[in-house]
Protein backbone atom coordinates (compact mmCIF):
# COMPACT_ATOMS: atom_id res chain seq x y z
CA UNK A 1 0.00 0.00 0.00
CA UNK A 2 1.45 3.37 -1.06
CA UNK A 3 -0.32 6.60 -0.05
CA UNK A 4 0.23 9.83 -1.94
CA UNK A 5 -0.91 13.43 -2.34
CA UNK A 6 -1.32 14.51 -5.96
CA UNK A 7 -2.24 17.25 -8.39
CA UNK A 8 -2.41 16.95 -12.18
CA UNK A 9 -3.38 18.94 -15.28
CA UNK A 10 -4.28 17.60 -18.76
CA UNK A 11 -4.01 19.45 -22.08
CA UNK A 12 -5.21 18.26 -25.47
CA UNK A 13 -2.44 18.88 -28.00
CA UNK A 14 1.13 17.91 -28.79
CA UNK A 15 3.54 18.72 -25.97
CA UNK A 16 4.98 22.20 -26.69
CA UNK A 17 8.77 22.24 -26.97
CA UNK A 18 8.90 25.31 -24.75
CA UNK A 19 7.14 23.46 -21.93
CA UNK A 20 9.48 20.48 -22.24
CA UNK A 21 12.55 22.72 -22.25
CA UNK A 22 11.22 24.57 -19.18
CA UNK A 23 10.55 21.34 -17.31
CA UNK A 24 13.90 19.78 -18.17
CA UNK A 25 16.08 22.82 -17.47
CA UNK A 26 18.40 20.69 -15.29
CA UNK A 27 20.64 17.66 -15.69
CA UNK A 28 18.59 15.92 -12.98
CA UNK A 29 15.57 15.66 -15.28
CA UNK A 30 15.13 11.95 -16.07
CA UNK A 31 13.66 10.89 -19.42
CA UNK A 32 11.90 7.52 -19.26
CA UNK A 33 11.47 5.02 -22.05
CA UNK A 34 8.14 5.01 -23.86
CA UNK A 35 5.56 2.69 -22.38
CA UNK A 36 1.90 1.74 -22.69
CA UNK A 37 -0.41 1.28 -19.69
CA UNK A 38 -3.87 -0.24 -20.01
CA UNK A 39 -6.61 1.37 -17.91
CA UNK A 40 -9.98 -0.06 -16.96
CA UNK A 41 -12.52 2.76 -17.30
CA UNK A 42 -15.06 2.55 -14.48
CA UNK A 43 -17.86 4.60 -15.99
CA UNK A 44 -19.19 7.32 -13.74
CA UNK A 45 -16.50 6.89 -11.08
CA UNK A 46 -13.59 9.25 -10.56
CA UNK A 47 -12.58 7.66 -7.27
CA UNK A 48 -10.91 4.42 -8.44
CA UNK A 49 -8.11 3.86 -10.93
CA UNK A 50 -7.33 0.38 -12.27
CA UNK A 51 -4.51 -0.32 -14.71
CA UNK A 52 -2.01 -2.83 -16.02
CA UNK A 53 1.38 -1.14 -16.11
CA UNK A 54 3.58 -2.16 -19.05
CA UNK A 55 1.99 -5.61 -19.01
CA UNK A 56 3.95 -6.40 -15.83
CA UNK A 57 2.09 -4.95 -12.84
CA UNK A 58 -1.57 -4.77 -11.83
CA UNK A 59 -2.35 -1.56 -9.92
CA UNK A 60 -5.41 -0.25 -8.11
CA UNK A 61 -5.62 3.33 -6.80
CA UNK A 62 -8.38 4.67 -4.59
CA UNK A 63 -8.98 8.31 -3.71
CA UNK A 64 -8.83 8.81 0.06
CA UNK A 65 -9.47 12.56 0.16
CA UNK A 66 -11.78 14.57 -2.12
CA UNK A 67 -10.26 17.24 -4.36
CA UNK A 68 -9.66 20.65 -2.84
CA UNK A 69 -8.37 23.89 -4.29
CA UNK A 70 -4.66 24.31 -4.91
CA UNK A 71 -3.35 27.86 -5.09
CA UNK A 72 -0.05 29.48 -5.94
CA UNK A 73 1.75 32.00 -3.74
CA UNK A 74 -0.41 34.70 -5.30
CA UNK A 75 -3.48 33.11 -3.72
CA UNK A 76 -5.12 32.30 -7.04
CA UNK A 77 -6.66 28.83 -7.21
CA UNK A 78 -5.23 27.04 -10.26
CA UNK A 79 -5.94 23.35 -9.68
CA UNK A 80 -7.36 20.58 -7.51
CA UNK A 81 -5.22 18.43 -5.23
CA UNK A 82 -6.30 15.18 -3.63
CA UNK A 83 -4.96 12.07 -1.88
CA UNK A 84 -4.74 8.45 -3.03
CA UNK A 85 -3.58 5.03 -1.94
CA UNK A 86 -2.20 2.47 -4.38
CA UNK A 87 -1.91 -1.30 -4.24
CA UNK A 88 0.42 -3.07 -6.67
CA UNK A 89 0.56 -6.75 -7.63
CA UNK A 90 3.85 -7.54 -9.37
CA UNK A 91 2.74 -10.67 -11.19
CA UNK A 92 3.45 -10.56 -14.92
CA UNK A 93 1.27 -13.62 -15.64
CA UNK A 94 -1.84 -12.04 -14.12
CA UNK A 95 -1.03 -8.62 -15.55
CA UNK A 96 -0.58 -10.17 -18.99
CA UNK A 97 -3.93 -11.92 -18.88
CA UNK A 98 -5.66 -8.71 -17.84
CA UNK A 99 -3.90 -6.77 -20.59
CA UNK A 100 -5.32 -9.24 -23.13
CA UNK A 101 -8.83 -8.09 -22.18
CA UNK A 102 -8.16 -4.93 -24.16
CA UNK A 103 -9.18 -6.77 -27.31
CA UNK A 104 -12.37 -8.09 -25.73
CA UNK A 105 -13.79 -5.23 -23.69
CA UNK A 106 -13.96 -1.56 -24.83
CA UNK A 107 -13.63 -0.57 -21.18
CA UNK A 108 -9.91 -1.42 -21.27
CA UNK A 109 -8.12 1.53 -22.86
CA UNK A 110 -4.42 1.60 -23.84
CA UNK A 111 -2.63 4.84 -22.98
CA UNK A 112 0.80 5.45 -24.51
CA UNK A 113 3.16 7.52 -22.36
CA UNK A 114 6.47 9.31 -22.61
CA UNK A 115 7.49 10.77 -19.24
CA UNK A 116 10.08 13.16 -17.83
CA UNK A 117 10.62 13.20 -14.04
CA UNK A 118 12.24 15.40 -11.42
CA UNK A 119 12.38 14.73 -7.69
CA UNK A 120 12.53 17.06 -4.70
CA UNK A 121 13.29 16.53 -1.02
CA UNK A 122 12.91 18.73 2.06
CA UNK A 123 15.91 18.27 4.35
CA UNK A 124 15.74 18.28 8.18
CA UNK A 125 16.44 22.02 8.27
CA UNK A 126 13.48 22.74 5.98
CA UNK A 127 15.47 23.49 2.84
CA UNK A 128 14.09 22.31 -0.50
CA UNK A 129 16.59 20.47 -2.69
CA UNK A 130 16.41 18.57 -5.95
CA UNK A 131 17.73 15.02 -5.93
CA UNK A 132 18.38 12.25 -8.42
CA UNK A 133 15.03 10.71 -9.54
CA UNK A 134 16.45 7.24 -8.80
CA UNK A 135 17.68 8.12 -5.30
CA UNK A 136 16.71 5.52 -2.65
CA UNK A 137 14.60 7.77 -0.42
CA UNK A 138 11.06 7.43 0.92
CA UNK A 139 9.93 11.00 1.63
CA UNK A 140 9.91 13.05 -1.55
CA UNK A 141 7.79 14.92 -4.07
CA UNK A 142 8.03 14.13 -7.77
CA UNK A 143 7.32 16.44 -10.70
CA UNK A 144 6.12 14.71 -13.86
CA UNK A 145 5.69 15.86 -17.45
CA UNK A 146 4.28 13.38 -19.97
CA UNK A 147 3.15 13.03 -23.54
CA UNK A 148 0.00 10.90 -23.60
CA UNK A 149 -1.71 9.20 -26.53
CA UNK A 150 -5.12 7.56 -26.40
CA UNK A 151 -7.45 6.50 -29.24
CA UNK A 152 -5.65 8.56 -31.89
CA UNK A 153 -5.72 11.76 -29.79
CA UNK A 154 -2.65 13.56 -28.43
CA UNK A 155 -2.45 14.97 -24.93
CA UNK A 156 0.15 16.05 -22.42
CA UNK A 157 -0.01 16.22 -18.65
CA UNK A 158 1.84 18.02 -15.86
CA UNK A 159 1.68 16.59 -12.34
CA UNK A 160 3.15 16.52 -8.86
CA UNK A 161 2.86 13.64 -6.41
CA UNK A 162 4.17 13.39 -2.87
CA UNK A 163 5.09 10.13 -1.09
CA UNK A 164 6.37 8.98 2.28
CA UNK A 165 5.74 9.87 5.89
CA UNK A 166 4.74 13.20 7.38
CA UNK A 167 2.48 15.77 5.78
CA UNK A 168 2.42 14.71 2.13
CA UNK A 169 -0.01 17.49 1.15
CA UNK A 170 2.22 20.19 2.66
CA UNK A 171 5.25 18.73 0.87
CA UNK A 172 3.30 18.68 -2.40
CA UNK A 173 2.25 22.31 -2.03
CA UNK A 174 5.78 23.45 -1.15
CA UNK A 175 7.36 21.75 -4.15
CA UNK A 176 4.63 22.59 -6.66
CA UNK A 177 4.59 26.27 -5.71
CA UNK A 178 8.38 26.41 -5.98
CA UNK A 179 8.36 24.68 -9.36
CA UNK A 180 5.50 26.77 -10.76
CA UNK A 181 6.71 30.18 -9.60
CA UNK A 182 7.78 30.92 -13.19
CA UNK A 183 5.68 29.39 -15.98
CA UNK A 184 6.67 29.04 -19.63
CA UNK A 185 4.87 31.04 -22.29
CA UNK A 186 1.51 29.51 -23.15
CA UNK A 187 1.09 27.35 -20.03
CA UNK A 188 -2.09 28.27 -18.15
CA UNK A 189 -3.05 26.40 -14.98
CA UNK A 190 -6.80 26.18 -14.31
CA UNK A 191 -9.10 24.10 -12.13
CA UNK A 192 -10.97 23.06 -15.28
CA UNK A 193 -7.90 21.21 -16.60
CA UNK A 194 -6.93 19.74 -13.24
CA UNK A 195 -7.98 16.12 -12.61
CA UNK A 196 -6.68 12.61 -12.03
CA UNK A 197 -6.50 9.86 -14.64
CA UNK A 198 -9.90 8.26 -13.78
CA UNK A 199 -11.77 11.53 -14.34
CA UNK A 200 -9.81 12.31 -17.51
CA UNK A 201 -10.59 8.89 -18.98
CA UNK A 202 -14.26 9.17 -18.06
CA UNK A 203 -14.47 12.55 -19.79
CA UNK A 204 -12.64 11.21 -22.81
CA UNK A 205 -14.14 7.76 -23.38
CA UNK A 206 -16.68 7.22 -20.61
Amino acid sequence: MKPSAEIRWFYRDQLPKGVRDWFCATKLCEEEKDRTDRYLVLHGSNEIGVKVREGLKFEIKARTKPPEAFSLETGASVGRQDAWVKWTLEDSAIAGRLAELEGISPDWVPVAKKRWLRRFHIDPTGNLEETDPDAPEDDYCRAELAEVGVRDSHWWTLAFDSFGEGNRAARLERVARHFLRILPHGLALTERDSMAYPEWLNRLVG
